[in-house]
């Protein structure tokens, strides 16, 4: 393995995690967010953040270029923390999920701007949420899948 390939696998693999819940300013500093190595998407209005949490849950934060998260996705056997991902959207979360079951493995739902669609079984669920007003212009939902 290339040296360059090895130090810059390090950094990934030691940056300090690098988190903020729906709504919150993602704060890092130049040097973590290179280690975290961003990837812009197809637009420049939003960057993805990707991780991994402790039991293998992937988590992608979605960013505006103010550094917002305006959305939030997640796939894996459980579901995430969800109060700490969603942050003070959680009683939002609440409210859509004893408003609107769609079936018994769908729940989609809004409130007010926030909104949630998670689907799936035990063992692989995903969802998304995000707030709509916090979209940056020109961005659809379709483009965060």
């Amino acid at each position: 393995m290339k040296p360059s390939l090895c130090i810059s696998l390090s950094l990934v693999l030691l940056a300090p995690a690098c988190f903020a819940a729906l709504g919150q300013r993602l704060e890092t500093t130049g040097k973590v967010q290179r280690a975290l190595a961003l990837k812009p998407a197809t637009q420049s209005a939003f960057s993805v953040q990707a991780s991994v949490d402790e039991a293998g849950r992937q988590i992608r934060q979605y960013l505006a270029v103010d550094g917002t998260v305006f959305a939030v996705a997640w796939s894996g056997r459980s579901q995430p923390d969800l109060p700490q991902l969603l942050g003070d959207y959680f009683p939002a979360f609440r409210q859509a999920q004893r408003n609107n079951r769609s079936g018994l493995n769908v729940m989609r739902g809004q409130v007010g701007t926030f909104a949630i669609h998670t689907y799936g079984r035990m063992g692989a669920l995903q969802g998304m949420a995000c707030d709509l007003a916090l979209l940056p212009a020109g961005v659809t939902l379709d483009q965060l899948k």
